[in-house]
């Protein structure tokens, strides 16, 4: 099973990370590493932080509400999840890590790792072609940012690069759905932009956040593969098609 299979297995990974971290070190910093953010940056500015544990927050909600499904006893979990959520600290993130990682002890570790086993895997999505979306991002906003186009056609771009990089990096804690979230809230800002969208001499430029959006499509897999949403989206910013038609 990957390291992303479901809810439990995600939340286990980063307490993993997380535990083996110094008690000297601050809360911000130790969870701000685990994200892939500046950890230097977080202790003085730990918004980014506090943003990636409310997600974190609601992932150990969403397993605690699938393992009450299952017919293991709540006071197998339920405790253990607790403990999880004091370390998910959002008002004391600048206190030293040794205020909390006494929460997770190898019983509580050994839990997770079981709820990870029982609850059913996602499909898998390859960090590998995820990485290479991520890369293409990187590579046309520079370019986007360099170039001579319209402030309303950068803006847009800018704004539905933004939209996959987010979803790539909540990947690893929200799983599948981060994916899926980002073509529907990619669909909603074309609708938000759709006379700029659909401006006969802007569809070149467009085109090309259009095939990244198709990578990402690719690199989703079954997860977006039927999906309408992704669907229509690819066509709607690869192929040029006019979206006041589709608004209005």
């Amino acid at each position: 099973m990957n390291e992303f299979a479901n809810p439990a297995k995600r939340l286990s990974r980063l307490i993993e990370i997380v535990v083996h971290k110094q008690d000297s070190t601050s809360s911000a910093a130790v969870w701000a590493d685990a994200f892939g953010l500046d950890a230097a940056k977080a202790q003085t500015d730990p918004h980014e932080v506090i943003a990636k544990l409310m997600i974190l927050r609601n992932e150990i909600d969403l397993v605690e509400k699938l393992m009450s499904s299952t017919s293991f006893s709540k006071g197998l979990y339920e405790p253990h999840l607790q403990r999880v959520r004091s370390t998910v600290s959002l008002t004391n993130i600048s206190a030293t890590w040794n205020n909390h990682k006494s929460q997770l002890p190898a019983d509580t570790r050994l839990a997770l790792r079981y709820c990870a086993e029982i609850l059913p895997a996602e499909p898998e999505i390859s960090m590998e072609e995820l990485q290479g979306v991520l890369d293409s991002v990187h590579r046309l906003r520079g370019e986007i940012e360099q170039s001579e186009i319209t402030q309303a056609v950068r803006e847009f771009l800018l704004s539905q690069l933004a939209i996959i990089e987010k979803a790539i990096h909540d990947y690893p804690i929200r799983g599948g759905i981060a994916i899926k979230s980002a073509f529907k809230d990619g669909l909603a800002d074309c609708a938000a932009h759709a006379e700029t969208v659909s401006a006969e001499g802007n569809k070149a430029n467009i085109s090309r956040v259009g095939r990244i959006w198709s990578d990402f499509k690719s690199a989703g897999k079954e997860l977006v593969e039927a999906d309408r949403v992704a669907s229509s989206l690819v066509g709607l910013t690869e192929k040029g098609h006019a979206l006041l038609n589709l608004f209005n």
